[in-house]
């Protein structure tokens, strides 16, 4: 406004270019925004004009305008004309290396082109040239060298090649890699004897390996962990790194200082939440040595349950072995109404709308409330969890639900209670303990009623599920194993009394190569095993084919069909598949995969050998709330009343 008003009375300088294309100058214009507005607030002068000159020159080169020159004028009228010779745009071309062994090329040229790409945010194949980037870039190498084991690596711009008829910028590198360093037994300084030898068995899988960044990193933190653990909180650990002859020798010269113990717990700052309810998190703290380790967790833990914005505890020394924790939190709005919406092929249009408060009467609990409807029915649930059961850091969830789905097959309407127990000892493994009840009214579409097997009856379970999990994300994954496994005990009475064990096991494994692409492995299988099989419920059995299965076939199409070439489902299955999947962007990937599985009537008649194959094509948009995917499935090897294939796509939440 200012400007504008300064323009008007003819004392602001005006800013022309000429010799800049329309589609460039609106860009380059935008970069000099900031500065401009520095020249705008006076008259126009020739060292205002000088300034803009010079601005002007350093974001040409900045757009890799290597040759460009910027001259200055003022034609009068409180106007400075800037005359643009842009010349070539020079871009970086190829990367050469002289080095004195073999080296893996493409990693190089990431890790060298890494501070141009990150820092002006640009993609590799149109990375202008900059003349201070060659520079960075050899650092760059260079360290990267040396965090593999290589220390005494050197690494050199030997010479910058320009290509004028195509406007390439090459680079060649001279690289000495030198010797790959290993681990020598570090020497430990200013401790007992008794935990020096703890220290060096910790650090025993470290020794006489690559001495990599990460394996030094791994090792330092043995010795500050230990202390931790033992109370030391106020320790200094000072470490030093020698590297010679292919040797990396560490020494640490420690003081312990004094061993502390926890005194008194106070907590401030919670407005809305019960002080009592703290108490299960810390009580286990007092009279104990203090570990920085645990009190990290703890934090963390609170954290979670989603009541506060931030939690920090911090000792205060009272005496010469003593400390108090003071616990200040930040509590954070806890209630708050969403609404979704999401399709499937299968389910269409999903919409949905959740109520949740995460401090729910201030005890640190969750209560949930959720309402979804679909084009195969209604799901209506209440979930209460607490975080802290039983004064342990096991997660208690009772949920009530109902629900109504549609199926080809049948119909059925179901209600039920359940309750899970889930304990996490560790980031990668979790154990969930669940029982539960539920109440169904099946209804045929196109099945026999000996196929539909009961159609009122009530199902009581109680099963086991374990899990590692040391995939990169839960949400969008791109690297790491996972795997879930299953074993349930049932009931069922109503029109049939039966009893029946199930058992399931879901696994995947994603392997990242150099150049982002990955390739994924997946292997599921399970089996129910009733009492007697004409008194299993129809909705107890498996129906596979879909998105997350067999991809030649539509979802819940696979197996066992009616007279009237409905699914009906079986006791047992099988798929596993394999997909390479190349990322064109940080959110756009495509997709090649091989899906096969079979379905079985029977248990009995579980085997490998007449799977069905799907091979297909896809697109995926990895977004935080998973992925948006498209998908087609071809059958390669279709049987009478199979279709071709199946094209499938997902997006948002189903149930």
């Amino acid at each position: 406004m200012i400007y504008f008003l300064q323009l008007l009375l003819g004392q602001a300088a005006e800013v022309r270019v000429v010799g800049i294309p329309e589609e460039q100058r609106l860009r380059i214009f935008a970069k000099m925004a900031p500065r401009l507005e520095f020249i705008h607030q006076r008259e126009a002068s020739e060292w205002r004009a000088d300034d803009a000159a010079y601005f002007m020159q350093r974001v040409l080169l900045r757009e890799g305008y290597s040759d460009s020159k910027t001259s200055w004028s003022l034609p009068g009228g409180n106007l400075i004309m800037l005359r643009v010779e842009l010349g070539k745009r020079y871009t970086f071309g190829n990367l050469v290396i002289n080095a004195e062994a073999e080296l893996k090329r493409k990693l190089l040229d990431d890790y060298f082109f890494q501070p141009l790409i990150e820092g002006e945010l640009v993609s590799r194949k149109n990375a202008p040239y900059l003349e201070t980037y060659p520079a960075e870039g050899v650092v760059n190498v260079e360290n990267f060298l040396k965090s593999q084991g290589y220390w005494e690596a050197k690494v050199k711009l030997s010479k910058l090649e320009k290509r004028s008829a195509v406007a390439k910028m090459d680079v060649h590198l001279d690289i000495k890699r030198g010797l790959l360093h290993k681990l020598a037994t570090p020497e430990i300084n200013g401790v007992s004897s008794e935990a020096k030898a703890h220290l060096l068995s910790e650090m025993e899988p470290y020794t006489n390996k690559i001495s990599s960044y990460a394996s030094i990193t791994a090792v330092r933190s043995i010795v500050t962990k230990y202390y931790a653990k033992q109370g030391y909180e106020f320790a200094e650990i000072k470490v030093s790194a020698g590297h010679r002859d292919g040797l990396t020798q560490l020494e640490f010269n420690v003081v312990s200082g004094n061993r502390y113990k926890v005194r008194d717990i106070a907590v401030r700052g919670n407005e809305k939440t019960v002080r009592r309810r703290f108490s299960r998190y810390l009580d286990s703290m007092r009279g104990e040595y203090y570990n920085a380790e645990q009190i990290n967790k703890i934090e963390n833990e609170l954290l979670r349950t989603g009541a506060f914005k931030s939690v920090r505890i911090t000792p205060k020394t009272v005496g010469e072995n003593q400390l108090d924790l003071q616990v200040e939190v930040q509590e954070m709005r806890a209630k708050y109404v969403r609404s979704y919406t999401g399709y499937a092929t299968f389910d269409g249009f999903i919409l949905g709308t959740s109520y949740t408060d995460q401090n729910f009467l201030g005890k640190l609990q969750r209560f949930s409330a959720r309402a979804e409807v679909n084009k195969r029915g209604l799901l209506g649930e209440l979930s209460l969890t607490e975080p802290y059961f039983a004064g342990e850091a096991i997660r208690q969830t009772t949920r009530l639900y109902a629900l109504t789905r549609k199926y080809d097959s049948y119909d059925i309407g179901k209600s039920g209670l359940e309750l899970v127990f889930k304990w996490q000892p560790s980031e990668h493994y979790s154990t969930r303990l669940f029982t539960g009840v539920s109440y169904a009214n099946v209804n045929a579409n196109s099945v026999t009623d000996f196929e539909l097997g009961p159609e009122n009856y009530t199902n009581t379970s109680i099963g086991l599920e374990q899990e590692i999990d040391f995939r990169n994300n839960p949400v969008v994954p791109t690297k790491g194993f996972h795997a879930r496994g299953l074993l349930e005990f049932g009931g069922v009475s109503g029109d049939a009394s039966s009893s029946y064990i199930r058992t399931e096991l879901n696994s995947s494994y994603r392997y990242q190569l150099e150049d982002k692409d990955r390739i994924v492995f997946r292997f599921n299988a399970g089996a129910i095993f009733p009492a007697e099989s004409q008194d299993l419920p129809i909705d107890l059995k498996y129906f596979k084919g879909g998105i997350d299965s067999v991809r030649s076939f539509g979802e819940r199409d696979m197996g066992p069909q009616s007279a009237s070439g409905t699914t009906i489902g079986g006791e047992a299955y099988w798929d596993a598949s394999v997909e390479y999947i190349k990322p064109y962007n940080d959110l756009l990937s495509g997709v090649v995969f091989l899906d096969s599985g079979q379905v079985f009537q029977n248990t009995s008649d579980f085997s490998f050998n007449s799977p069905s194959h799907a091979l297909g094509l896809g697109l995926r948009l990895d977004l935080p709330i998973g992925p948006v995917r498209l998908e087609y499935g071809y059958n390669l090897n279709k049987r009478e009343g199979e279709p071709s294939g199946a094209l499938h796509f997902s997006i948002g939440a189903k149930f």
